[in-house]
């Protein structure tokens, strides 16, 4: 249907266009140019055609007259041997005179006063012809005068001819500069000058000037083309606009995306600031600025929330009876903390953008707050985990030292009351002596141990200085592998990897007699290897029961590690602790 209604508008095109086509116009005006010049050519060919034997009937017309001399001069020789020569004059005269019209075109006896003067130039020359001997030099130079006559008529015959001609030619050149100039001013008009508006049209179309219009209008090609192009300016103006409108409204958007994601990005900012933990009133300010209309606040539901500090909103100050109140649940993981209130005026509509902006600080918030009471509760963890290692490290270690000098002092006192002799009770007092010495030493290694922290945030840096210090006291190498990426281990990690190595090396130094020892950390895929070995004495079966509590302390440690810990025989001699964990 459609490309029948097609064919059928190019149809009217075509018929409209058949009349009044340019190129049917072009036509016509060849034709009659070409018309023009084969007028003028075969005008010019008859003429010339008729011209044809008119200097020959001329040039005869002259011998004639020339013959008529020769027979006056031959006639007036009065002598008998004469007669003869004037006989002969006479016949070549008539000769001449009877082929005077016989040499080529003979239109010219179709002229009247041509053939009156050929009639008279006869009769006189019959009269001279019978009255020759009484003929005088009057008569001949009259006779000469008429056949001279004859060839005057015979040259004016022949100019009139090439007047003709060029009266012809003269015609034919003028109708065709006519023609030509009337043509060159119709191309001017219907061709040239609209094709000049047409190359600036689309000239100016190229710079995206669409507003430029051809004038000409006519039902030709250029007429078609010239229709053609408006409504293709029109359309491309009207793409061109929803172009236009779609750029200004993707800037929009983009710009207002710039300016929600760096007012989220303040918020998250403020929020991870490990020291302040804050949203103030400016970043509020600047997200109603973003939000064009309304005003926000945040309302939290738990008074126990102390770690933020949260511009929070007074209840009594939100307008519910003015204003349409739009709420964003500060909710994470089922936790519910309050919500961000959007107030806005009635007659307005929130978009889409606007709502995707307040729900993603509001999950920024959530998030904060949640990441807060997760690390508080952790901290607590950590605490009481830390307190409960404490106690039980006072428990196996100082306060079994304490209970020993204790039963040592009850058995002072009875072996005194008693009057046990002096070397006994000097004995129990050696006992007492040694007791203290070894609670003294726990004592200092578990404030050496409590008072660990990570001052410098790399592990290799630390662990390059625990081996330095314990170096320095076991008086032999210890060497160090770190084969760890850097900051691969969490802050929490790295606490237990290195007390759980200086613990190993403390008994290096106390127990093991060594002469070398050695650390290695390195990963293999996803798990971490932790080495820790000395060429001593070894280790004996019955380690804990003989007062070394610090391999249990150790094994707390790799159990918060949700690691593997590995006490056995190195390999000639000494011990060897292997810790392995996943990370």
């Amino acid at each position: 249907m459609i490309r029948q209604q097609f064919n059928d508008k190019i149809g009217s095109i075509d018929d409209q266009l058949s009349s009044s086509s340019l190129v049917a116009r072009a036509g016509q005006f060849m034709a009659v140019i070409i018309t023009l010049g084969l007028i003028s050519m075969i005008s010019s060919i008859l003429v010339t055609e008729s011209l044809s034997g008119d200097a020959e009937q001329i040039n005869q017309a002259g011998a004639l007259r020339m013959q008529a001399i020769r027979v006056s001069r031959a006639n007036l020789l009065v002598q008998d041997d004469s007669k003869p020569l004037v006989t002969k004059e006479m016949q070549i005269f008539e000769d001449k005179l009877s082929q005077l019209f016989f040499g080529g075109i003979t239109s010219t006896i179709d002229n009247p006063q041509i053939l009156a003067q050929h009639k008279k130039i006869v009769a006189l020359w019959q009269s001279i012809k019978a009255n020759i001997e009484s003929s005088t030099a009057e008569d001949f130079d009259q006779f000469t005068l008429v056949i001279d006559k004859l060839v005057s008529l015979l040259q004016m015959e022949s100019e009139k001819k090439l007047t003709l001609l060029r009266l012809i030619q003269g015609i034919t050149l003028l109708s065709t500069l006519i023609v030509t100039s009337f043509v060159l001013v119709r191309l001017n008009r219907t061709v040239i000058s609209p094709l000049k508006q047409l190359v600036r049209v689309a000239s100016e179309a190229g710079k995206g000037n669409f507003d430029t219009r051809v004038d000409y209008i006519a039902d030709n090609e250029l007429g078609v083309l010239s229709r053609t192009i408006h409504r293709m300016s029109k359309q491309l103006k009207t793409t061109y606009q929803e172009f236009e409108d779609r750029v200004a409204q993707k800037t929009q958007e983009l710009t207002q995306s710039n300016q929600s994601l760096e007012v989220l990005y303040l918020a998250a900012r403020s929020l991870s600031n490990s020291e302040y933990h804050q949203i103030d009133q400016e970043i509020i300010q600047e997200l109603e600025q973003v939000l064009e209309f309304g005003k926000v606040s945040i309302v939290l539901s738990e008074t126990s929330i102390n770690e933020l500090i949260i511009y929070k909103a007074n209840t009594n100050i939100i307008d519910h009876k003015n204003r349409e109140i739009h709420q964003f649940v500060l909710e994470k993981q089922g936790h519910f903390f309050g919500d961000i209130v959007w107030q806005i005026p009635k007659d307005k509509n929130p978009e889409a953008w606007q709502r995707q902006l307040l729900q993603a600080m509001a999950d920024i918030v959530a998030t904060s707050i949640d990441l807060e009471r997760k690390k508080n509760s952790e901290n607590r963890l950590l605490i009481a985990e830390e307190r409960a290692v404490i106690a039980r490290e006072l428990h196996d270690s100082l306060a079994q030292s304490l209970s020993f000098l204790k039963v040592q002092m009850s058995l002072l006192t009875r072996k005194m009351q008693k009057g046990l002799p002096e070397e006994q009770v000097n004995e129990t007092i050696d006992d007492i002596k040694q007791g203290l010495n070894n609670a003294y030493l726990q004592l200092r290694e578990l404030l050496t141990t409590f008072r660990l922290k990570l001052d410098d945030p790399s592990l290799e840096n630390a662990l390059q200085g625990t081996v330095a210090e314990f170096i320095e006291k076991c008086q032999h190498d210890i060497e160090l592998k770190f084969e760890l990426p850097q900051n691969y281990l969490s802050a929490s990690q790295e606490v237990h990897v290195l007390q759980i190595i200086r613990e190993s090396l403390s008994n290096v130094h106390r127990h093991a007699q060594a002469t070398a020892a050695g650390v290695r950390l390195f990963k293999d895929n996803n798990k971490i290897h932790i080495d820790i070995w000395d060429n001593g004495k070894g280790i004996s079966d019955n380690l804990e029961q003989q007062g070394h509590f610090g391999l249990g302390i150790m094994r707390e440690r790799a159990k918060s590690l949700n690691a593997q810990l590995h006490v056995q025989a190195n390999s000639p001699t000494g011990t060897q602790i292997t810790l392995e964990f996943i990370h």
